[in-house]
Parts: structure tokens; sequence; C-alpha cells
């Protein structure tokens, strides 16, 4: 009878250990530096929906982290701050599959606050998109390579073209009070928080940042020069967990993951962006 029990007592608990999802299950993601705020708390909400699994990222700018996925390195997703580096991505056969958008964004200047604001003997101040052209100022984007830079210099060269009230020099003076180019976006913003320079361009979720926002202003750029940037994500062809990055990825474009982006500032993707997706998967 004792053997009988404890021989049913077995079976019990191997049947009960089959049921359980895989425990220590790793998600590598890779994904845009902007995302660095964004990303842990999807990931905290994603794990109490998978109990066992844990989220890891590595956030750079979506260049370098398309450089890194072609030289070898192993990923499951690959989130990009543009649509450029992920179609790169897809050519070099990175993907399982095709990629979807799941969020948008846009660019605004900051401008440190406080008192160096008020400050006469301090750098010169940016209070205006115009004031970017004067003499001396001191501005900082992000490398024309990665989404942020590509994206702030298509701002101030729209704002510079001819009838949109802005002198017609007022591209080439901006550029020309450029003093860095960063390799992501995070290297902007550390210049203005830490007074570096005159004024940055970044994008408005970093803006909003607390540890951001209580140390810069911003000021808006006009919708009609300001690109929108668009944020795709996809499953990577050598993913180790292909189904849970499948399930991460739709978890972003759940209502739940949808509300998570809204809290930070990320609007949704645009019509426009769904169907260049459409026209490229043919």
């Amino acid at each position: 009878m004792r053997r009988l029990s404890a021989a049913a007592l077995l079976l019990w608990l191997l049947a009960c250990g089959g049921a359980a999802e895989p425990a220590n299950r790793e998600l590598m993601v890779f994904a845009a530096a902007s995302l660095s705020n964004l990303f842990p708390q999807v990931a905290t909400a994603f794990q109490q929906q998978h109990p066992g699994v844990s989220v890891k990222f590595n956030f750079a700018g979506s260049q370098r982290l398309r450089t890194q996925l072609e030289h070898g390195a192993r990923a499951d997703v690959f989130a990009s701050a543009d649509q450029d580096q992920m179609e790169l991505a897809m050519e070099s056969g990175l993907l399982s599959g095709e990629p979807v958008p799941f969020a948008s964004n846009r660019m605004v200047v900051i401008v440190p606050q406080g008192d160096r604001l008020e400050d006469p003997a301090t750098r010169t101040t940016v209070r205006s998109l115009e004031d970017l052209a004067n003499p001396g100022v001191k501005l900082v984007v992000a490398l024309p390579a990665v989404p942020a830079g590509k994206y702030a210099l298509e701002a101030i060269q729209r704002l510079g073209n001819a009838g949109n009230g802005f002198p017609s020099d007022y591209s080439q003076r901006v550029r020309a009070n450029v003093v860095s180019q960063e390799p992501n976006v995070r290297g902007v913003v550390q210049k203005v928080v830490l007074n570096e320079v005159d004024a940055g361009v970044v994008y408005q979720t970093d803006a909003r940042v607390e540890h951001v926002a209580s140390k810069v202003a911003a000021i808006q750029i006009p919708d009609w020069a300001n690109p929108s940037a668009s944020y795709p994500i996809g499953v990577l062809r050598d993913a180790a967990e292909p189904d849970l990055a499948g399930a991460f990825v739709e978890f972003l474009r759940s209502p739940e993951g949808r509300l998570i982006l809204r809290g930070h500032g990320f609007g949704a993707p645009k019509p426009g962006d769904e169907k260049r997706r459409a026209d490229v998967g043919g």
C-alpha cells in the first residue's frame, strides 16, 4: 500500500512539473537608447505574466545595435528607433519575419534651466528655435548615423527651408553651432543636464524623464518641421527563445503595453508606418 502511494505521489509530482512553465528563461532584447527608460517597466509587466522569465537589455544607438548583430551578437528581439536600421537588418537576414511598428516619438530642443539661464556670465543661452542660429551657441546632437541624429538634422533643415519664417541661412548657421555629435541620444541629454552646452536636440520622451525634466526646459519644434520617429520591433532569426520573443512583441502592442507607452510619452504607430510595413512586405 505504501509502495502504491509513493508511486502515485511520484506520478503526481511529475505531472505537476510538466505543466509548469520552464524556470530561469532569459529573453535578450537589443533596444534603441531612447527606450532605456520605457522598456524596464515593460519588462516588469511582461515578467509578471511569464513567471520564471528574466528580460535582459542592451541599450545603444540603433545603428550600433544592428552592427553588433551583424557581427554575431546574440539576442532574441531588436527594437529600433527608425525604419531604416530595421530595413538594413532585414536585408542582412537578421530577422525571422516582418518587423512591426509599436510606437512613435517626436523631437524637441532641450536647454538647461535654473540659475544658469539668468546669469549673464554664462554661455550664450537659447530660449527659442531662432536662438539656435546665434553666434557662439553650443549645440549638441546625436551622430547622423543613428536615428536621433538623423531626425535632429532633418528638423533643422526643415526649419530653414524657404518660406517658413526663418532666415534663408538658418540651417547652415545652426549646423555651424554643433560642437558635438554623440553616439546616442543619452549622450546628448547628459551634456545638456551637465550644462556643458547651450542646447541639444532629443526625443520628447527623453525630456520627460524625471531626473531630466527637473534640469532642462523643452522648446517645441512645430509639426511641419518635426520628423515622426517610428519604432519598429522584430524577432531575430537566431533567437534562443523565439516564442517568448514573439510574446514580448505582442505584449508591447497590447492594450496594457500601449498604456505603459503612453505613460512615458510615446505615441501610437502612425498610419503611414503600418502602410510602409505592408508595402515592404509585398
